[in-house]
């Protein structure tokens, strides 16, 4: 199967073969055909036609050349003027070159030269002439003045247009005469399968759109606008331009492209420029593969754009080498082209030419026919004038003297015109070498004119020009392409305007494509700063590129996590475990991180639990070696071992916390923290509710029922018990979820940080319970917190709760909200273990070592600072009234410390103790009245007996509280009220002290004794004292003040029951009211609340006064409904009389004690006065008096004060001066006026 496929494919490809050649042969006859009707036409139009001229060497073998002797007339397919540097200068160098070869060949070579006139349709007639001559084979004699057989030529040179080049090579290669292009650069001509007989010495346009290309990245200009003439040369130049830009490696983007007719007028010129200067994102640098034509067509435009009413901004120009360095493009448009690049085919100047071409003139220039009509157009003259125009001055005749030097421009493609020339040579010399031989002449195989044979020598030339620039052939027949780039200066360099500024080699010495920029360049602003051309700036790191319209687009970022896929122009994720690069182009694997214990944060939280480890060892070591004594015994052992226990593994825990996590690490982390902390505070709240049980109990039946669970082991089982439900519930966490190390997912992808993989409510739901535990010891401790200073350590359980809360809400959120849990953890243990370390621990430490002396049972019974305030509320409100009245410099104190006592009497045995004191009548109201003003009814003396009973097995600290409270009442019965407060009056006081007293007294009747009878018995004291004068108080300057007795008071005491109607309701309580408040006890009257008027019917018996001002209009309309419409108006009569009294007393009464305040704080402000101006007269008589006698002497001639018995006195004082300023008042009983006295003496001193 496959052999027969195989001979199948072959038959079919030998069909094709056989198919092509018939084709071919029937081409060839056709066009054969065709060129014997145009022959019949041509031979009566070549010879009369002036462009059918031929510029002619005889050879023996014969080759053909077609020059644009002749400009194109624009818009038109006719020749025009002579062109010299494409026309003359081409003609003479080739025939120069054929020349200088003949003398290097072994046979004579021939050149004929024909004018295409830069058209196609020319090109054509002059080809035609060509295979004419070789195809006919006859001679010349038929033709007038020919008289000799002409030879057929065997390849063509040129012509220089790639069209025109295009249309003559499909007639040679019917006739297979090669080809030789020394100026068409079109990429198709480079196909052989439809140009097989064509080979140039010029590169290919594709690389010349390479050189293009490359400009455009080096300037990195990567938004162009391309313009490009019709016709194959701008077309296939564009085409490459664009598939070289279309790749995926070149960042320059065409933005606008148009094609431009040849043939095209100047309007059309403007209008293609208008356009590109409207677009939105308008280029700025244009690319022209255009002829040299077209090119200054679009200088014009500019000109006419840039100057007229659009402004247009001039464009930076790169054109081809249809332009190159030809000085006719930019005639008078020099200002236009500054700043513009060109490409040029590498073509040095030919040495020599420039002599021998300016040493022409039409006499010795025979062989160009086209010679002497280029001297009359170039000196602008004529050789052969009528006689009619010999007189005319406006015709110059022509000497034949011009001078060919001046205004000399050289065409740029003289060398390839030469290596064209040279090529055709060395092949046929390689041709003669092989085929003739040792043959002095032509053999018949070069005879014959074999073009196929011939074209492969020629793809076979290689050789160096006389510039040492390699000439050799691809498989196309292109040679290596070599350009420079142009930067056209313009005005700054008349004699060499084009600057070269660098190359572009397609295969450099190394093998490689090479754009190589040598010197700086100029641009079209006329300066080097270097314009730009972009839509949209490149993006940055990180960035991909969304494309919003031809070559423009829009930045867009890309994911931390993504790189950015130039190819696809996409973000692309990393894989887990790399992250992308720096210049994000791909990814990089991660190197996990590790716990480093050099940080500052770990060595310290490592410190800090070393620290508390130590510590609390060392605690441990002092309460065992101390374990007998007081302090510890009053700490409950056992527990107080707990707790450290519990406070050392709060610390180690750190140790794990701070280790690289593993599966062991992260289980001791899991475990070991909350069950510390359960340990912790199950002993402190099995502390502070044995505290608070024992308190309640005492307030109740403290002595007649021991409260339970009170003994050490008791208290040691339920704190293992509440240990044990903090176990439970890690076991049940660990079942749900195991610990275990895994990557941080916060960190992930950027990092890769190990850590334990707990979830949050596993980790810290087991810490619930300890928050809980908390939350029962701070409320113990609160309930607990007006125990005795040292019973069972109240106050420093409290202090260590409200810190430990701190620490735990703070350590709370730290948690939630941070990504160092470790660390944190790690401060938040070791803080809420040095807190109860510190407040339970340390103040027992500070005894035990630095004390020892107070490690005593006494020192943990009682204190000076006892608070005993549990009594009931209305004793703590009349207190605290007291209080306030004896003004703002004792609110500060306690009751303890802001009331004097009196003397007690013991009355009886010991089972019943009595004291005597004094309570105010009036306990809510202000003390405002002087003490002399007082009556003897204001205040009535109460005494309370203090009945106890036996111990009845109270454990020690129970039996230590009871003993503490009646310690605490007989130091305050027995202590003198100066010792306790001196600056207080001493009625007010014992006023304070009673009600304190009072109170105190109650709470421990009610709460340590049976209920007793307490019979109220008067009391009387001594008088108030009298003021002393200034003299008296002179006199005693050296004896300290006394305490003043009470002031007489005897007070009737009735304790009948008061009745349900009271003033209080209506009047509040006052001194003056409470006299009265027995007249408005009983039923309502309205005649004696009223005063006039005869009794009502009274609807209702059981309303005092004081109701009937109370009750609302509602409550009374009820009431009285039936009742006459009199009756009613009486009632509410009534009521409205009561209540307007009513708030005239309040108002009274809050004067009346707004008067008497006043008062008294003016009198107490008379004595303060007093007794300072007192003090200080004595302190400045003793003070003279010490100094020097002559002082007092006279000090006391102004103020007489007794002086003391003797008096040591000195004749010669030393000379000092003393100035004493004090304030007198001038009247003792005022405050208001106040003198000053300055006593300056100068006295000499002999001591």
């Amino acid at each position: 199967m496959k052999t027969r496929r195989r001979k199948k494919q072959k038959t079919k490809k030998k069909k094709k073969k056989k198919k092509k050649k018939k084709e071919k042969m029937l081409y060839s006859h056709v066009t054969l055909l065709m060129l014997r009707v145009v022959d019949v036409v041509a031979k009566t139009t070549v010879q009369q036609s002036a462009r059918m001229l031929v510029a002619e060497i005889h050879g023996e073998i014969q080759i053909g050349a077609l020059f644009p002797i002749h400009r194109q007339i624009a818009g038109s397919e006719s020749c025009g003027e002579i062109w010299e540097q494409y026309g003359i200068q081409r003609s003479e160098i080739a025939m120069l070159t054929v020349k200088q070869l003949n003398e290097e060949l072994p046979f004579k070579l021939g050149l004929s030269i024909r004018d295409s006139c830069w058209t196609e349709r020319i090109a054509m007639e002059q080809t035609i002439a060509f295979l004419r001559e070789g195809v006919a084979q006859c001679s010349c004699c038929q033709t007038p003045g020919c008289n000799k057989k002409s030879v057929p030529v065997v390849a063509v040179i040129g012509p220089g247009k790639s069209s025109s080049t295009i249309a003559v090579q499909n007639l040679l290669q019917v006739f297979r005469i090669p080809q030789v292009g020394y100026s068409a650069t079109t990429p198709d001509l480079s196909d052989k399968e439809q140009f097989g007989y064509f080979l140039r010495v010029v590169p290919s346009d594709v690389f010349q759109a390479q050189a293009i290309n490359r400009l455009l990245h080096h300037y990195n200009w990567t938004y162009v606008a391309v313009l490009y003439s019709a016709g194959n040369y701008g077309e296939k130049g564009f085409e490459s331009l664009e598939r070289l830009i279309a790749h995926r490696s070149s960042s320059v983007c065409i933005a606008y492209s148009e094609k431009i007719k040849t043939l095209a007028s100047d309007e059309e010129y403007r209008q293609v420029l208008s356009r590109l200067d409207s677009q939105n994102s308008r280029p700025q640098v244009v690319v022209c593969f255009c002829e040299g034509a077209s090119m200054r067509q679009f200088f014009k435009a500019q000109k006419h754009l840039a100057e007229g009413k659009m402004q247009m901004k001039r464009f930076q120009w790169i054109g081809s080498d249809g332009w190159a360095d030809r000085n006719d493009v930019v005639e008078d448009l020099e200002e236009e082209a500054e700043g513009s690049f060109s490409i040029r085919i590498h073509a040095p100047k030919i040495p020599g030419f420039r002599q021998y071409y300016t040493a022409l003139h039409p006499e010795n220039n025979t062989m160009n026919p086209w010679f002497r009509e280029f001297w009359q157009q170039k000196f602008n003259c004529q050789f052969a004038v009528s006689k009619e125009d010999k007189n005319n001055e406006n015709i110059r005749i022509c000497t034949g003297d011009e001078n060919m030097d001046e205004q000399y421009k050289e065409d740029p493609k003289l060398s390839q015109v030469i290596n064209s020339i040279r090529v055709v040579a060395l092949g046929l010399k390689a041709m003669y070498q092989d085929r003739c031989r040792d043959n002095s002449t032509l053999c018949t195989e070069m005879l014959s004119r074999n073009g196929t044979l011939l074209y492969e020598y020629l793809l076979n030339v290689t050789y160096s020009d006389q510039f040492k620039q390699p000439v050799y052939f691809d498989r196309n027949g292109d040679p290596p392409a070599w350009y420079d780039i142009l930067n056209y200066i313009g005005t700054k360099d008349l004699d060499n305007p084009y600057n070269e500024v660098g190359s572009f080699k397609s295969i450099n010495d190394y093998g490689v494509e090479e754009l190589d920029m040598t010197a700086r360049s100029m641009f079209f602003d006329k300066t080097e700063l270097l314009p730009e051309s972009v839509c949209s700036r490149p993006c940055g790191v990180g960035q991909r590129q969304r494309e919003t319209m031809a070559c423009c687009w829009i930045c867009e970022s890309c994911l931390d996590i993504q790189y950015v896929n130039k190819s696809t122009n996409q973000c692309m994720n990393c894989s887990l475990g790399s992250w992308p690069n720096v210049d994000r182009s791909g990814c990089d694997e991660i190197i996990p991180e590790v716990v480093s214990w050099t940080s500052f944060g770990h060595i310290l939280a490592l410190v800090l639990a070393v620290t508390g480890i130590i510590t609390s060892i060392a605690t441990l070591v002092v309460f065992l070696r101390h374990n007998s004594t007081p302090v510890v015994k009053s700490t409950t052992r056992e527990l107080s071992y707990i707790i450290l226990s519990g406070l050392v593994a709060c610390y180690a825990v750190s140790f794990a916390l701070l280790a690289t996590p593993s599966t062991s690490s992260c289980f001791i982390t899991r475990v070991i923290p909350p069950i510390a902390f359960a340990v912790v505070y199950s002993a402190l709240l099995t502390k502070t509710n044995r505290i608070a049980r024992i308190l309640a109990g005492s307030k109740k039946r403290i002595l007649t029922k021991k409260p339970r669970f009170l003994t050490t082991f008791s208290q040691v089982v339920i704190t293992w018990i509440l240990v044990a439900v903090q176990c439970v519930i890690v076991g049940v966490g660990l079942m749900r979820d195991w610990p275990d190390a895994t990557y941080a997912k916060y960190a992930l992808p950027r990092k890769l940080i190990l850590e334990c993989d707990t979830e949050t409510k596993s980790f810290l739901i087991p810490f619930f319970w300890d928050f809980f535990l908390i939350t029962l010891c701070t409320l113990y401790a609160f309930k607990t917190r007006n125990l005795p200073e040292n019973f069972n350590e109240a106050k420093f359980i409290g202090f260590t709760m409200y810190c430990t809360v701190v620490v735990w809400i703070a350590f709370l959120v730290l948690h939630m909200g941070t990504t160092h849990k470790a660390l944190v953890m790690s401060f938040s243990y070791s803080l809420s273990a040095s807190v109860a370390l510190a407040l339970l621990f340390f103040p027992k430490l500070y005894i035990i070592l630095m004390h020892p002396e107070k490690n005593i049972r006494a020192s943990y019974t009682t204190t000076k600072l006892i608070r005993c305030h549990f009594g009931n509320s209305q004793a703590a409100y009349d207190s605290t009234s007291k209080q306030q009245h004896l003004g703002s410099k004792t609110t500060a104190r306690t009751s303890v410390q802001s009331g004097s006592a009196s003397k007690s009497s013991s009355m009886g045995g010991g089972v019943t103790r009595t004291a005597s004191v004094h309570v105010p009548v009036s306990r809510g109201s202000t003390h405002s009245t002087d003490v002399s003003t007082q009556t003897e009814a204001s205040k009535f003396a109460r005494s309370f007996s203090i009945v106890g009973r036996k111990k009845q097995g109270l454990e020690d600290d129970v039996q230590q509280l009871v003993d503490a409270c009646r310690r605490y009442q007989d130091e305050k019965i027995n202590s003198s009220a100066a010792n306790l407060l001196l600056e207080e009056a001493e009625d007010e006081v014992g006023a304070l002290l009673a009600d304190s007293i009072e109170n105190s007294m109650r709470t421990v009747l009610s709460t340590v004794a049976a209920k007793a009878v307490v019979p109220l018995v008067p009391m009387v004291t001594s008088a108030p004292p009298q003021e002393d004068n200034f003299e008296q108080r002179g006199a005693r300057a050296h004896t300290p003040p006394r305490p003043a007795p009470f002031p007489k008071r005897r007070v009737p005491i009735s304790v009948a029951p008061q009745s349900r109607c009271s003033a209080a309701r209506l009047v509040p309580s006052d001194s003056v009211m409470s006299s009265s408040s027995s007249s408005s006890r009983g039923q309502l009257s309205p005649v004696s609340s009223v005063g006039s008027g005869s009794p009502p019917s009274s609807p209702f018996h059981d309303m005092c006064d004081e109701e009937l001002a109370q009750i609302s209009v509602r409550q009374l309309n009820q009431k009285l409904m039936g009742q006459d419409r009199s009756v009613v108006l009486q009632w509410k009569q009534k009521r409205r009389t009561l209540k307007n009294r009513g708030y005239a007393l309040n108002c009274r009464a809050r004067r009346v004690q707004n008067q008497a305040q006043l008062e008294t704080d003016n009198i107490r402000l008379r004595n303060d006065l007093k007794a300072a101006q007192n003090a200080l007269r004595e302190a400045q008589s003793r003070l003279l008096y010490y100094e020097n006698p002559t002082c007092y002497q006279y000090y006391h001639a102004v103020f007489p004060i007794p002086a003391p018995p003797s008096i040591v006195t000195s004749s010669d004082c030393s000379a000092t001066s003393s100035s004493i300023t004090h304030q007198i008042p001038s009247d003792p009983t005022t405050s208001a006026s106040i003198h000053t006295i300055k006593f300056e003496t100068e006295f000499k001193s002999g001591y």
